[in-house]
């Protein structure tokens, strides 16, 4: 798997899909089947793709990515994640072909106050 090829796929997707709004570009960087790990959403791309699609612009910022092996780990804080401030871990999982086939994450609300005085980001 080609490192640049994937966070260029990374980028366009918090950058043109996320941020800009563009649904559209999300199918062209997944092969199925899409293995779904979010409770909230199927298998597939229908399921995520209607959620982007519905939601519109998702305002992130990305603020770090690891890759290992074929899996791309991606700290992001989400502006606005269902009413509030957000930090987020997404985990992809990608074929030889450097396309998307499996997705986790793992979603926090950032607090309006802290015990210490570290960022989530």
């Amino acid at each position: 798997m080609n490192r640049d090829h994937v966070l260029h796929v990374i980028n366009t997707i918090y950058e043109k899909v996320f941020n800009e709004g563009r649904a559209d570009l999300y199918p062209a960087f997944v092969s199925g089947p899409y293995i779904q790990h979010n409770p909230l959403f199927p298998n597939g791309l229908d399921g995520i793709l209607g959620y982007i699609k519905q939601a519109g612009r998702i305002p992130c910022e990305v603020k770090r990515v690891a890759i290992d092996g074929d899996l791309a780990f991606v700290h992001v804080r989400y502006l606005e994640w269902a009413g509030q401030e957000t930090a987020g871990v997404d985990i992809f999982r990608f074929d030889a072909d450097g396309k998307v086939v499996e997705h986790w994450d793992v979603l926090q609300p950032v607090p309006a106050a802290s015990q210490n005085a570290n960022t989530m980001f």
